[in-house]
């Protein structure tokens, strides 16, 4: 018989003004803010498709969850570090994308007694649902809609 998972090990991640979360697995490493090209002023990519981060040897797509939600600049803040998720759907063209965080992540603990969601709530395309974990408010990214974005920002069906 199969047993059920009692808790999921996750990374709290902080953004501008909010966190992300993201299971421990589906994140590969979190880096500082440097080995990135970003697009110039005149790029036809959609202005939260920031640019590429350069990581072991591949160019990673990097994308800004906040200005998705309307938020500030994601670089305003000398803190900000690169958040590099595990893409889902196993595409070989697109393993990985790259999310401009703030500050360090933190482990979290995510249990059934402890994670509250967000019913009723306005999300953002890049948004899956908000949740409430032990008393911080997160958004859980769609990781899965994050990738077709990408894809279609670069003229790939």
């Amino acid at each position: 018989m199969a047993e059920s998972i009692q808790e999921v090990y996750s990374l709290m991640i902080p953004t501008v003004n909010s966190n992300i979360l993201l299971p421990n697995t589906n994140v590969a490493e979190v880096v500082p803010f440097s080995n990135v090209e970003l697009f110039g002023e005149e790029s036809t990519k959609p202005k939260w498709y920031l640019g590429h981060l350069l990581w072991r040897g591949i160019d990673i797509p990097l994308l800004s969850i906040d200005l998705m939600k309307g938020e500030k600049d994601a670089q305003a803040n000398k803190r900000s570090r690169v958040a590099i998720a595990h893409t889902l759907n196993m595409n070989r063209e697109l393993p990985y994308l790259a999310l401009v965080v703030q500050g360090i992540p933190r482990l979290s603990h995510v249990r059934e007694d402890n994670i509250e969601y967000m019913q009723d709530q306005q999300l953002s395309e890049a948004e899956k649902m908000r949740v409430e974990i032990d008393s911080v408010m997160a958004s859980i990214p769609d990781l899965d809609r994050l990738e077709t974005m990408v894809l279609e920002a670069n003229g790939i069906e």
